[in-house]
């Protein structure tokens, strides 16, 4: 049987109390800390604050440069209510630069009294700004301009044995239009692609491939995100063929005779520019320079070989030699 505990009206009327001086409490030092912080907040005080530089209203086709003023540093004095934003809150300067002392073309400029006046009606602060730590802000421009740059395509292709590709990847696109800062765009020699990856590659491939922007400049625009790629690929067949050997650099007054007198090469080609090929070709040397003493033998060096032959080697490194006097 559950136990009822009941509390005498002297209890209840103890309770009452208590909780009421509990409330004023609270209330007590609620009040007390909103006037010690207005308190604090009512003094002056000075704060040293860095602000980043946000230019607006540039004229058409034209950015400002890196180069130029985008921070500034000033001592605010003011109230702690006043500068209790620039302590918590985004520290950035919005400046119109129609406002600006023109140089040039090229280059503008804020500075003195005017400068300040700008700053502090920018800032909307109503306190006093009483340094800044530079004397004067320099705005250098730049132009936007259009231009087209060659595209290098990025690869890493691995074929299947017995396959290659005569003319590798291609692509209809040879170039692309860049629009964007004309300092920037003069630097730009290529603009590469993303990496294509292919494995045990053995038939054709077509597809699209990015550009790859991750080391570009952000405010550098394309006329197109990807471009159109193409490979084919080619088989490859094994041939050979017996080819006469070139003696270099015999000493005058001697003759030297070379066993055998051709060697045999061996290569790969594909099937469409086997018919092509000749043992003319190639050609293989042996040079009386590089004959080591006491020896018999010359070294072989396969000196020409078409383009588009693939793996071409000699059977046979070395040639025997005899000298006839």
């Amino acid at each position: 049987m559950p136990y009822i505990i009941c509390m005498t009206t002297k209890e209840k009327t103890e309770q009452k109390k208590q909780n009421k001086n509990y409330k004023m409490y609270f209330i007590f030092l609620g009040f007390t800390a909103f006037l010690w912080f207005s308190l604090q907040f009512s003094k002056n005080y000075s704060q040293e604050v860095s602000f980043m530089i946000n230019y607006n209203q540039l004229q058409n086709q034209k950015v400002v440069k890196p180069n130029s003023d985008h921070e500034i540093k000033m001592v605010l004095n003011g109230s702690g209510l006043q500068l209790l934003k620039y302590t918590f809150f985004n520290h950035t300067i919005d400046i119109d630069l129609r406002k600006a002392n023109n140089l040039n073309d090229n280059h503008a400029f804020f500075t003195g009294k005017q400068m300040h006046n700008i700053l502090k009606s920018s800032l909307g602060y109503t306190g006093e700004v009483s340094h800044v730590f530079k004397d004067t802000l320099h705005i250098y421009y730049d132009v936007f301009e259009d231009k087209k740059i060659p595209i290098k395509i990025n690869s890493d292709i691995k074929y299947a044995s017995g396959y290659t590709s005569i003319n590798g990847i291609i692509s209809e696109d040879k170039e692309i239009l860049v629009t964007g800062p004309k300092s920037i765009l003069d630097t730009l020699k290529f603009i590469t692609t993303e990496v294509l990856q292919l494995n045990e590659i053995k038939t054709n491939y077509k597809g699209f491939l990015n550009l790859s922007k991750n080391e570009l400049p952000t405010n550098l625009k394309f006329e197109k995100q990807e471009i159109p790629i193409a490979l084919e690929v080619d088989k490859l067949t094994e041939g050979e063929f017996k080819v006469p050997i070139t003696l270099l650099n015999v000493p005058k007054g001697l003759r030297v005779q070379l066993f055998p007198k051709e060697v045999a090469i061996i290569f790969s080609v594909t099937l469409k520019d086997y018919p092509k090929l000749t043992a003319l070709d190639f050609n293989v040397t042996a040079n009386m320079i590089n004959v080591k003493p006491n020896t018999s033998s010359l070294l072989l060096k396969l000196d020409k070989v078409p383009s588009f032959v693939y793996n071409a080697r000699l059977m046979e490194k070395e040639v025997q030699y005899v000298v006839i006097r």
